[in-house]
């Protein structure tokens, strides 16, 4: 009988990455943001203040998301203008089968509604996309303007904002 090898399924991390550096703890000061205008520190023009000061973080301030976006020919200001943003993170049916496919490797999203459900998926996608395969218990921040425009997509009441992994 043949052992179940961990992760072999999972994608492996992007080709295109720079001498090994995966861009997930990108080097920049947040402090402070909580009491700053959004327009002190947003460069894209569609961030929004978030709860806690790490979250607080622009698109352009992070260089796996600058370098998915500077793979679209016609300049854009911010990552949600990216043309593939809504087919990869915001189609529902797009999530649908990433959610087969989550589902049969780790068991079921335990969510209450579907669309606390759907934008965990799109998080998780939107990071895939952006830095490919992390590992277990890595964990990176999703800048504020893409949280805004999921959220806008998959509303709910209840946000719970980024939580660092549990060693």
């Amino acid at each position: 009988m043949a052992s179940v090898l961990p992760y072999q399924f999972e994608p492996e991390s992007d080709p295109e990455s720079d001498n090994g550096a995966d861009g997930a703890n990108d080097e920049r000061d947040v402090s402070r943001r909580l009491d700053q205008d959004v327009s002190l520190w947003c460069t894209c023009g569609n961030c929004a203040t978030m709860p806690s000061e790490v979250e607080n973080v622009c698109c352009r301030e992070i260089t796996k998301v600058v370098r998915r976006m500077s793979q679209v020919p016609i300049p854009i200001m911010c990552m949600t203008e990216h043309p593939g943003l809504e087919p990869v993170c915001l189609n529902p049916y797009s999530l649908q089968n990433i959610y087969n496919i989550y589902k049969y490797d780790y068991g079921p999203v335990r969510h209450r509604t579907e669309e606390e459900r759907l934008r965990h998926l799109a998080y998780r996608s939107f990071v895939s996309w952006c830095w490919g395969y992390l590992g277990p218990s890595r964990r990176v921040i999703i800048p504020s303007c893409v949280v805004q425009r999921i959220r806008q997509q998959f509303p709910s009441g209840d946000y719970i904002g980024f939580r660092p992994p549990i060693d």
